[in-house]
């Protein structure tokens, strides 16, 4: 008979939350009527109805972007000479920024792309079009800097949202460039993005603003070294950043060892220093609603938070119009319709029940066909999440921990189950953990 174990007093991270992007859909569907979105909002945020995301990132647009021929893809800049802006020109974006908060957003991520066209030596936003290589025009990091800080100022004292963090620079190791990405996007060298960071972190000082700074958002966790050394060797910066973000695309380098390699590395060099997933999406063509790529989602989701540690794990668009495995929604713009994936659910059993403040414990499985993660609130709760990705069910016994009487929840979803409370009342002394299914085990003392 094979066992879940978990060991209570081995804690690792505390997590901040689960959040999605609002690139690109919210410019759009923030001007459709709110009996339209209301599900949408719903399934994203809410914990009574949904799967409770508490984390929203909003982007922060460069406008321009002519060049890129996918509407969708062209973001909204409110400036519209330096200094001045019109704070209309993205409303329809607030107005979904607004609205995820009122169904259970708890913190915003403000994010840029790229700088505005006129801060970039192609005076484009999508990169450089004959090298992909750096596209940032020098000297211009102070008014970049005051760009950001003054759309964050806004938002949070005109609009009251609770914008907490400000990530300046995306992806910057890519090389940008129209041809190959019809997106708003800038390369970045190691000593571009700390120049950057530095005039960021010395304007939210000198405005007093209290937003914490997001640093690097690699696309990929090996890349985010020669950024991570450059930005090291400046400890007076170091000091001022309060993550590191990075993106788990790229799977023959974004795996176990690498995860893990660079968490101790960071974490020794800067103890404290709390490290996100911020970004991923699984990069294969075809609309996919089923279990095959929720279940890649899952197998990520568990490698982010065992091997890499991070403390949010953050989606990237909620709501896709491509054929893609991408949104956690599709649209269908003929008649305007939502359709929720596998992805959505799946993505739920983590963080409908794992909340901010929840530390994660060691946990093993004795079956080599179950991933487990455990999680623990107080010394009263514990949750597992575990992973199903064969084709055959697999029992096992499930030890808790926890003293006395308890109760347990037990939700999964599958090929035929979104999410659904399958049990509730005492722990079963065996559990049968369906093929190709998500579980999520919810034990409370009582």
């Amino acid at each position: 008979m094979a066992s879940i174990q978990v060991h209570i007093r081995t804690r690792r991270q505390e997590m901040e939350g689960f959040g999605v992007s609002g690139a690109w859909w919210a410019q759009h569907l923030g001007q459709w009527q709110e009996s339209e979105t209301d599900q949408l909002l719903k399934w994203l945020f809410s914990q009574e109805e949904g799967i409770g995301l508490s984390i929203y990132r909003y982007n922060i647009g460069a406008g321009s972007g002519d060049e890129i021929q996918d509407d969708w893809r062209r973001s909204r800049t409110m400036e519209i000479a330096e200094g001045e802006y019109d704070w209309s020109r993205d409303a329809a974006a607030i107005t979904m920024m607004k609205r995820a908060v009122g169904y259970g957003a708890r913190q915003i991520v403000a994010f840029a792309n790229s700088a505005p066209a006129r801060m970039t030596r192609s005076g484009m936003t999508s990169g450089n079009p004959d090298s992909g290589r750096s596209n940032f025009a020098p000297g211009m990091e102070r008014q970049f800097a005051r760009y950001l800080v003054d759309i964050v100022r806004y938002l949070r004292e005109e609009e009251g949202l609770p914008v907490e963090w400000l990530s300046p620079i995306n992806e910057p190791m890519w090389l940008w460039h129209n041809a190959g990405y019809g997106q708003e996007g800038c390369h970045y060298t190691p000593e571009e993005n700390v120049n950057v960071l530095r005039a960021v972190a010395e304007e939210i000082a000198s405005r007093g603003l209290d937003v914490k700074i997001s640093a690097l958002e690699a696309g990929e966790w090996t890349s985010a070294r020669m950024y991570y050394y450059k930005l090291e060797a400046d400890p007076d910066l170091l000091a001022r950043i309060d993550n590191i973000s990075l993106h788990s695309y790229v799977p023959h380098v974004t795996n176990e060892v690498y995860r893990e390699e660079l968490a101790q590395y960071i974490g020794s060099s800067k103890p404290g220093m709390k490290l996100w997933m911020s970004e991923w999406t699984e990069m294969q063509g075809g609309q996919d609603y089923t279990m095959e790529s929720a279940l890649e989602l899952a197998r990520v989701l568990h490698d982010d938070l065992v091997y890499g540690q991070v403390t949010s794990w953050q989606y990237w668009i909620a709501v896709s119009r491509y054929d893609f495995r991408d949104g956690l929604v599709y649209l269908n713009e003929t008649d305007r319709s939502l359709r929720d994936t596998k992805r959505l659910w799946v993505l739920g059993q983590y963080s409908k029940f794992i909340r901010p403040g929840f530390t994660r414990l060691e946990a093993i499985a004795e079956h080599g066909g179950l991933k487990v993660t455990a999680f623990m609130r107080g010394d009263a709760e514990v949750v597992f999440v575990v992973i199903n990705d064969g084709d055959e069910d697999i029992l096992s016994t499930i030890d808790h921990a926890l003293a006395g009487s308890i109760q347990a929840t037990i939700v999964v979803t599958s090929e035929q189950q979104n999410m659904d409370t399958v049990h509730v009342g005492a722990l079963p002394g065996t559990w049968l953990f369906g093929a190709r299914s998500v579980t999520t085990i919810v034990i409370k003392s009582i």
